[in-house]
């Protein structure tokens, strides 16, 4: 049965997928002034280890801002040969002040030899601005890693 009194947010949910998948390819190509793009200027980013993993603490904190995150990603991805950043399950919901979004990940992180995979959830507050959708907040929650952190730790 379908409830034809409940919105249709299917071109906004398409907008947003649409933004996720920006970011990981934009990762992956260097584009980082795309990066930047996805997110508000006053973004706040997170990133959260399960306590667990002992490696959490180099990688945990919270960078703000669209620019700093894609100078993050600039620096840190100067030292690898290659990665590739994976999207799985997604679910987009529309609220009354914007949208959230959980984005299941697995990313791989490669110099030479070596590796640094990682899996967990972005989870995404987004907005609506004049440019289109934007991530005005998000997760990462780190669930698993393989391989060795040094690969993205080492200068």
């Amino acid at each position: 049965m379908n409830d034809t009194s409940l919105p249709d947010h299917s071109r906004d949910r398409g907008e947003i997928l649409h933004l996720l998948t920006t970011y990981a390819f934009s990762l992956d190509r260097r584009d980082f002034a795309r990066v930047a793009s996805v997110f508000t200027e006053d973004a706040d980013v997170e990133n959260v280890f399960e306590g667990y993993l002992p490696e959490g603490a180099k990688f945990s904190g919270v960078t703000t801002g669209g620019g700093a995150v894609a100078a993050g990603a600039r620096r840190m991805f100067s030292t690898l040969d290659a990665t590739q950043h994976l999207l799985g399950a997604q679910i987009v919901e529309i609220t009354d002040t914007g949208a959230h979004a959980s984005t299941q990940i697995v990313a791989h992180h490669h110099r030479g030899g070596d590796y640094y995979h990682t899996g967990g959830t972005y989870e995404d507050d987004l907005v609506r601005t004049p440019d289109g959708w934007r991530i005005s907040r998000r997760t990462l929650r780190i669930a698993w890693t393989t391989g060795s952190p040094d690969v993205v730790l080492a200068p």
